[in-house]
């Protein structure tokens, strides 16, 4: 990191860029962001005189990155300001590839949420256009919301905001371009929470249609024992039937933004259940929810119960399952709720165990029936022993707590080779089988490799 600071401070010197004003190089690094590794604005307001000398326009890209209290709780805030820090270099990397030699990287905030990238005009050309601007930042938005999401739990990578938007700088009086840049600044700021607010309405929309028209269908993923070689249940998961959300997380962070959580998971609740015909009578259905939904009177209702009868199921054979790093609203409440849910027969399984900040202990406190562990520790689980004494630390403690554990995201003879050897009884993973109609077929040979 110092070396990368010291050469963009030496280079904007050693071209005058740096603003013009007694003590400057003080203020060069004090305004350089060390966290996000990038000049801020007012460092580069000599670079941006100079470009906009050059050309009669600029292009002002911004990204903004909204705080988010829910997704500190998931990763932990040292995790989330990493995250950060990282998306600031790739970011840079992003340049190399997706932008010019000409367009630069710059940091608005000394908080590191947000970012501006200016972009000079096509080549051979003085003005850029708004739809030059929206295709760099399509380009860009796509491979950071990737980027993002092959770092967060799909629970966080709902509530994480990065919205991006576009303005133009044009050359104006020499006595205000510093007070232009900064209302062209705000421009672009502006522009990307109108993106956000028009995304907004797109999925309030398309929410409606799904709930109106109940178009969502249950696959199935079995959890198998290897010991016995059997089936001992299945986790319902939620597509998606009219395109309008091309992933089932979406449809959910439409939901939670709307306040109709409930009655999205009340629908793929209800038609979990009905597909579930059929279950045989020693396995059990695993149902996701969110911790929050366990405050929603109708799944305790009797019309669930009523429902579970009328497709051959019994309350024991129903599985809860919630992430382990949720935040609980209402601890005292969501205890008593949870407590008449399992007097009822209902069964409560904590996901995604590993890879939250929350710990073993508020799992002793939930006392669950069973533990998943998140797919994360599994990936090449074989060749990398911290995850096998991670993994061996939880299989111990599952076991002295009396709770069954279960392997999640399994896609290896490797992977599974090394669980047994740890002594993971059920697993779950593309190796055996995957989601589709009840009930998929499992691969039994799988086992025994």
């Amino acid at each position: 990191m110092q070396s990368r600071r010291k050469k963009i401070l030496e280079d904007l010197r050693a071209c005058g860029e740096l603003h013009d004003e007694p003590g400057s190089g003080l203020a060069a690094d004090l305004l350089y962001d060390e966290m996000a590794d990038l000049p801020t604005v007012p460092l580069l307001l000599g670079r941006i005189r100079r470009m906009l000398r050059e050309s009669k326009q600029l292009g002002i890209l911004s990204i903004s990155i909204l705080p988010s209290e829910r997704v500190e709780q998931s990763i932990g805030w040292q995790a989330y300001e990493t995250l950060v820090r990282d998306i600031a270099s790739f970011l840079v990397e992003i340049k190399k590839v997706a932008l010019r030699r000409e367009d630069y990287l710059s940091e608005v905030m000394i908080s590191g949420n947000a970012f501006v990238i200016l972009l000079s005009p096509p080549r051979g050309e003085q003005r850029i256009s708004y739809g030059d601007m929206d295709k760099v930042r399509g380009r860009i938005h796509t491979r950071v919301a990737r980027f993002v999401r092959e770092r967060l739990p799909s629970e966080a990578v709902d509530r994480f905001g990065l919205f991006m938007g576009c303005a133009v700088l044009t050359q104006g009086p020499p006595g205000r371009f510093e007070r232009q840049v900064y209302t062209i600044l705000e421009e672009a700021f502006v522009d990307s929470l109108q993106q956000r607010k028009r995304q907004q309405r797109r999925d309030l929309l398309s929410l409606k249609e799904v709930l109106k028209s109940e178009a969502v269908e249950a696959v199935y993923q079995p959890v198998v024992d290897l010991v016995s070689r059997s089936v001992l249940g299945y986790e319902a998961l939620t597509r998606v039937t009219n395109g309008s959300f091309v992933r089932p997380d979406l449809l959910f962070k439409a939901a939670h933004e709307h306040d109709m959580l409930w009655r999205v998971e009340r629908m793929c609740r209800g038609r979990a259940m009905k597909g579930a015909r059929g279950l045989q009578a020693n396995q059990m259905l695993f149902l996701n929810m969110e911790p929050d939904s366990i405050y929603d009177p109708a799944l305790r209702s009797q019309a669930t119960f009523d429902l579970l009868a009328e497709v051959g199921l019994q309350p024991k054979q129903v599985v809860l399952e919630m992430t382990e790093h949720s935040a609980v609203r209402d601890p005292v409440t969501f205890r008593q709720i949870l407590n008449y849910l399992q007097f009822q027969g209902l069964r409560l399984a904590v996901d995604d165990v590993g890879s939250g900040y929350s710990g073993l202990c508020s799992i002793a406190d939930l006392k669950p029936d069973f533990i998943k562990i998140d797919m994360g520790l599994i990936r090449d689980i074989d060749t990398d022993p911290i995850k096998q004494d991670l993994t061996a630390a939880i299989s111990r403690f599952s076991q002295r707590a009396g709770l069954t554990l279960i392997a999640e995201g399994v896609e290896t003879p490797g992977e599974l080779a090394c669980l047994k050897s740890i002594g993971v009884r059920f697993a779950q993973g593309y190796l055996f089988a995957r989601p589709g109609p009840p009930f998929p077929a499992v691969d039994l040979d799988a086992m025994a490799r």
